[in-house]
């Protein structure tokens, strides 16, 4: 490898800063294979001064206790080798490739190896090193190294002990524990309940499979229906140990709004936000929103307008169109007049002051079947936060996948729904989906 003089780093740093010139430039000016090199002392010396610059002796010898401290330092913050050098002053990053290959070719024993011109068998050095202390020193750090390996990979924190005590069967468990931090009390408790709680672990993550976005709390419930009772803390708890919490959120995008100014008439708000109600069909709800696929552009989105209704938060009716036309808003509506039953009191239909909501064919379908019409207050998505939240919810659930073609999307959109009705399970309704909670209303109401 070819050395670089002090004098000519310093020179190629000074013309760096007052030219402008580029890496490259000056790596051909001055007839350097590589910008690379250029580049390396750029950074050496805007971290180190001109210090950084200094050419090191070739007698420079690094301890095995520094390798170790280096390697370690690059594997956690997972650093590159430029990065870690540039971190430690170390002048070429191809002595720490070096020492890596020495580490994985040789072992520990390989980062201890002196180098200059007294040449010294192996096994007397061998001999020397392999003292009590440090052997200890070179075992503590293979077990730590080897644990933080293993703790990428999903489990419990006992399921990576287990492993890292099968890995290293020479060494006795206390050392391995002490050796990693964890005491010998915390380990054998949590076994003992490790081996209670497989069964449990075992519904819980079969939950998690069918229901990905479940929480703990809708978890705990799922496990009650099936006649498990089990504290929502203990659920919590064992969902960390198998690393199957939910952390479920979207990338906020820009939300379609069809209001295009009063272009028809605007009806009273007859919600004033109470959502509550004891029976079905009284309080329903309806809006509009864009779900989009392919290049995410205009020209690649559909439209969803769902009814719910605010007894059991069940869709009862939905429709799907690429425009949000007044038709595509009264089509759902239409086909849930001819659904509802005969009932002793009037329904209420609640939606923002979207243009479709003010039509005149819109309002005019309303009245000719004796159902309310109810609008939010202009500018105020609170007053319709039920359906919000379920486009919310369902953005979640089905737009973190990217759906490359319309029949794709629409397909996983009517999917979603027909689960969310009969298989999403919901705390305020007791543990219970829409469809079922409604089922079980209308049997103990016969």
């Amino acid at each position: 490898m070819t050395k670089f003089s002090f004098e000519l780093k310093k020179k190629i740093i000074k013309e760096y800063f007052s030219t402008g010139m580029g890496s490259t430039s000056l790596a051909k000016k001055y007839n350097i294979k590589s910008r690379t090199s250029v580049l390396n002392w750029i950074h050496m010396y805007n971290a180190f001064g001109i210090k950084g610059l200094v050419v090191r002796q070739p007698s420079k010898v690094y301890s095995g206790d520094y390798k170790r401290k280096v390697l370690h330092w690059m594997h956690t913050n997972h650093s590159s080798y430029p990065e870690t050098a540039l971190f430690f002053n170390i002048s070429a990053p191809s002595t720490i490739l070096a020492w890596e290959r020495r580490l994985e070719t040789k072992g520990l024993i390989g980062l201890y190896t002196n180098r200059g011109p007294k040449k010294m068998k192996s096994n007397n050095i061998e001999l020397k090193l392999l003292n009590k202390s440090l052997k200890d020193k070179l075992d503590y750090y293979l077990i730590n190294y080897r644990y933080e390996q293993i703790k990428q990979d999903h489990g419990s924190i006992i399921n990576h002990i287990k492993k890292l005590i099968n890995l290293f069967k020479r060494f006795s468990i206390s050392f391995i524990l002490k050796s990693i931090g964890i005491s010998r009390s915390y380990y054998y408790r949590h076994l003992k309940e490790n081996d209670k709680d497989i069964k449990l672990k075992k519904m819980i993550t079969q939950i998690k499979h069918f229901n990905p976005n479940y929480g703990y709390r809708r978890v705990t419930l799922a496990l009650i229906n099936n006649n498990v009772v089990v504290n929502h803390k203990k659920v919590l708890r064992l969902m960390k140990t198998l690393n199957l919490t939910t952390n479920s959120y979207n990338r906020k995008r820009r939300k379609y709004n069809s209001y295009i100014g009063k272009v028809g008439h605007i009806a009273k708000n007859r919600i004033h936000r109470k959502f509550k109600t004891d029976r079905p069909y009284q309080k329903l709800t309806t809006d509009v929103s864009e779900f989009r696929y392919g290049n995410q552009d205009i020209n690649h989105r559909v439209y969803l307008s769902p009814i719910m209704d605010l007894f059991s938060d069940e869709i009862l009716k939905f429709s799907i169109s690429e425009h949000p036309t007044v038709d595509f808003t009264i089509k759902p509506i239409k086909a849930l007049i001819k659904a509802l039953p005969n009932l002793k009191y009037r329904t209420t239909i609640h939606s923002d002051q979207g243009f479709q909501y003010q039509n005149n064919k819109w309002q005019k379908l309303l009245k000719d079947n004796h159902i309310f019409q109810s609008m939010s207050r202009k500018g105020t998505c609170l007053d319709n936060a039920q359906m919000e939240s379920f486009f919310h919810i369902m953005k979640i659930e089905i737009m973190s996948n990217h759906y490359e073609t319309k029949s794709s999307l629409i397909k996983a959109m009517k999917k979603w729904i027909k689960y969310y009705n009969n298989c999403r399970i919901k705390t305020k309704l007791g543990g219970k989906a829409p469809k079922e909670y409604r089922k079980l209303y209308l049997l103990e109401n016969k």
